[in-house]
């Protein structure tokens, strides 16, 4: 759920907010910070409404979409084909103002997704059922009719904007392995895979507190603990019975004259088994990315982990956003390729077992996403996009072939 073009500003150093830094060729105190944290708009771009709120410390962007996919090998119990209305939006607005060190802002994240015809309505119409990477085609599809809040915090700068807290119903994955090409689905790739890493278990829509931390223009480092036991139907602010939780941390890195990142993130989960014995589950995920010249970005993810909730025990994931026409500069052929391990449960059980056939599954999944962005104007594009899925959830004897299209309205 984070936004590409916030990340990518952010971490190359090209922007700061006005209302926290005037303009300036040198890096500024707390611009790494700023820029993971705020709306900062791509220049020329008038999609995401800044200036014309900057004196009333206001900041938000929305995307609406309308998503059809469908294939012709579809997994039994599962549909061929899904039509979705998407919806996400996020408010940043500035409660204390403090020119110094950035103030206090309230943040708050809507997302919903809902079926647009009976087939698709069905609780089992989606093409994975299954766990880990391919557990949705799309990675902002919840339900056929679903709306959740994944984030309601309040974040505060202070020791002069290098530092920062955000504490409240937070969601991780704002903060945390935002690889700037590869982390919002309404912007590059849609498959769960690739916007998120499948390692790490970040949380949202859970109670949770992030602090951050600037050490110089060119190192970040960020930890976080987050309750791990409400989902999107339960309220996180009443008391829970779960003891689930999870520890995370990043270390970013930003090299070659802003042009390339490096992050590394460790976590430790504690996961609440319902009065069964508890799991505990550890790992570390990495990314780098690195833009080659204007034309032409590149990334790849890694990790591994002890088990994992999200069915992956090991991956490795590389893609890249390709810019093949100058004269539109605003449009990408993005390219992303996937393999990744099942998991080992604490029983020693493998990662999937066929019903029909009572063997284990494949110990492999391999995921392929090629899609195009058209930038029709300022605020329309039009998004077709393929999948190959072999072993999904780790099937042993089928594979997924997805066509789609995704028209996004940026506002």
């Amino acid at each position: 759920m984070k936004h590409t073009n916030i990340i990518a500003m952010a971490l190359a150093g090209l922007a700061a907010l006005p209302v926290i830094a005037g303009e300036t060729s040198e890096p500024t105190a707390g611009e790494l910070l700023q820029g993971i944290n705020m709306f900062i708009p791509e220049e020329g771009d008038p999609a995401y409404k800044i200036t014309a709120n900057e004196k009333y410390g206001t900041q938000w962007y929305a995307d609406a979409a309308y998503g059809y996919w469908q294939t012709d090998n579809a997994i039994p119990g599962t549909n061929r084909h899904n039509n979705y209305f998407l919806l996400h939006a996020a408010l940043n607005q500035r409660i204390i103002e403090n020119s110094v060190s950035g103030g206090t802002w309230l943040r708050a994240e809507f997302s919903g997704s809902w079926a647009l015809d009976g087939r698709s309505a069905k609780k089992s119409s989606h093409f994975c059922d299954g766990f880990g990477s391919v557990s949705w085609v799309h990675t902002d599809v919840y339900g056929p009719a679903e709306a959740v809040i994944p984030e309601l915090s309040v974040m505060h700068y202070f020791n002069g904007g290098k530092s920062c807290i955000i504490g409240g119903m937070v969601n991780l994955t704002n903060y945390f392995d935002c690889v700037s090409i590869a982390n919002d689905s309404f912007s590059s790739f849609v498959n769960y895979s690739f916007v998120n890493t499948s390692i790490v278990p970040l949380t949202d829509a859970n109670l949770g507190v992030i602090l951050q931390q600037e050490l110089n223009e060119s190192n970040y480092i960020m930890g976080a603990i987050s309750r791990t036991d409400s989902d999107y139907r339960s309220n996180p602010f009443r008391f829970s019975d779960g003891h689930g939780y999870l520890v995370v941390g990043e270390w970013g890195r930003i090299f070659a004259d802003g042009d390339a990142t490096f992050r590394l993130t460790p976590f430790y989960q504690h996961i609440d088994n319902d009065g069964e014995s508890n799991q505990r589950n550890w790992g570390v995920g990495a990314s780098i990315e690195y833009t080659l010249c204007d034309a032409c970005t590149v990334y790849a993810r890694t990790g591994i982990a002890r088990y994992d909730e999200l069915g992956n025990a090991a991956e490795l994931s590389m893609g890249t956003h390709l810019k093949l026409i100058p004269s539109r500069e605003d449009d990408f052929l993005g390219i992303s390729y996937g393999i990744f391990r099942g998991a080992i449960n604490n029983d020693s059980a493998p990662a999937y077992i066929d019903e029909e056939t009572e063997r284990e599954g494949h110990k492999y999944e391999q995921v392929l996403e090629i899609t195009y962005s058209l930038q029709l104007n300022d605020y329309l594009k039009l998004m077709p996009h393929y999948q190959f899925i072999q072993n999904p959830a780790y099937r042993s004897t089928s594979h997924e072939s997805i066509w789609g299209v995704q028209t996004v309205l940026s506002f």
